[in-house]
């Protein structure tokens, strides 16, 4: 048989916890809990739910516990090696015989009591410790950072070839711009059924590598506009005086 007691799994208890180990009558190892402060080992056990019993001729000496073991008439003490062994522990901690009876031991609140019975053994767990507090669990890591975006490209020119990855970007093109220095320019001129009708001069036609201005026509071409339109317009009276003087004959005949 072990010496060593194992660890019990036990409550918080407010008061004063006691454990009763029945050992060979069956029952295994139970535990309660006497609230606030009892005034004595007995008081105790009593407290924490479990009966006894005083042998008639030895007041104060347990000589039965929750009716066990029945064999035991309760008149004097009990042989050394079937009796109630009564202890004294802290929680967590260890076991001590009981040097005073149970009636006058005082347990101080917190403390633990322990009935064995047998030949004087140790109950077989040890004072019961108070139940561990829940671990909070830790927080989870932060997120790792995003990396910072990739600062934006500038747009290829339409007029050179986009630049493959893993090669150099082409040399932007060199611009020239050529112009036609001198325009030219066609002109022309009227006929005489155009004469009569009005006045058209075409336009100029202009050809540049790049968009020109039109060559202006000269400075004297409102004077030979205006001749030719008078020379037209003397000639067309002339016409008509001619006609007239005609039908006149006639209608004289």
């Amino acid at each position: 048989m072990t010496n060593t007691p194992l660890t019990a799994r036990a409550a918080d208890c407010a008061g004063v916890t006691v454990v009763v180990d029945f050992r060979s009558l069956g029952g295994g190892v139970q535990t309660g809990c006497a609230p606030g402060d009892p005034s004595s080992g007995t008081a105790a056990l009593a407290a924490a739910g479990f009966g006894y019993t005083f042998a008639s001729r030895q007041p104060g000496f347990v000589c039965r516990i929750n009716g066990k073991p029945s064999g035991d008439p309760c008149v004097t003490t009990s042989p050394a090696t079937a009796h109630w062994a009564y202890w004294h522990g802290r929680p967590g901690g260890s076991w001590t015989y009981s040097s005073a009876g149970a009636g006058s031991y005082d347990p101080a609140p917190g403390s633990v009591e322990g009935w064995s019975f047998g030949a004087g053994e140790q109950p077989g767990i040890a004072p019961p410790a108070p139940a561990p507090k829940p671990v909070q669990p830790a927080p989870p890591p932060p997120a790792p950072a995003q990396p910072a975006p990739n600062p934006a490209q500038p747009a290829p020119d339409p007029g050179q070839p986009a630049a493959q990855p893993g090669q150099p970007a082409p040399a932007p093109a060199t611009v020239t711009s050529t112009s036609t220095s001198t325009a030219e320019t066609t002109t022309t001129p009227p006929t005489s059924a155009e004469t009569v009708a009005g006045s058209t001069t075409s336009g100029p036609t202009t050809t540049a590598a790049q968009p020109s201005t039109a060559a202006e026509p000269p400075a004297d071409s409102g004077g030979t506009v205006g001749l030719v339109i008078g020379i037209v317009v003397i000639a067309a009276l002339a016409g008509l005086g001619g006609w007239t003087a005609r039908r006149r004959a006639k209608a004289a005949e």
